[in-house]
């Protein structure tokens, strides 16, 4: 009986572990922010590669060029490694003060600049990201060739 019963228990254990994804580690809210997912395709040589975090809100804005400020903190779930990012709330910013025609507000999207959030490429885990209420994840990925040039001596 105790010979049967063991390959039964060690299987209760095992196929529980197999169904878990890393994004299943990450709960859907942190701190009242919404989760976000960029999950990147496999390439050749990811340390030629950089993800550029664009978030930001569509608002209505005039002729002048605005934008949002906002820190990004990189955290680590505990118990599991994976580093996710929490965006902090947005304080906008006119980056111009240019006198603007009557029609010229339009609904665009508006980002955040600040640093921090061009980030390292990896395919291996999903890159998971939190922000608040009405705030948009858009991102872009940057490439670096793979001939250098050399700089001259002057």
């Amino acid at each position: 009986m105790a010979r049967s019963l063991l390959p039964t228990l060690i299987l209760c254990y095992v196929v529980p572990l197999q169904a878990v994804e890393p994004l299943d580690a990450f709960p859907t809210e942190v701190e009242g922010k919404h989760r976000y997912v960029i999950e990147l395709p496999k390439v050749v040589d990811e340390s030629r590669f950089m993800v550029e975090l664009v978030p930001g809100k569509n608002a209505l804005a005039d002729c002048n060029l605005r934008s949002f400020s906002a820190p990004l903190q990189r955290q680590v779930l505990s118990g599991w490694g994976y580093p996710y990012y929490v965006l902090a709330d947005l304080k906008p910013r006119q980056d111009t003060s240019k006198v603007c025609g009557q029609d010229s507000e339009s609904r665009r999207f508006i980002r955040v600049r600040g640093k921090d959030l061009l980030l390292p490429y990896s395919s291996s885990q999903p890159l998971v990201v939190y922000l608040p209420e009405g705030v948009q994840l858009k991102y872009r990925v940057w490439r670096a060739d793979k001939n250098l040039s050399d700089a001259q001596s002057k």
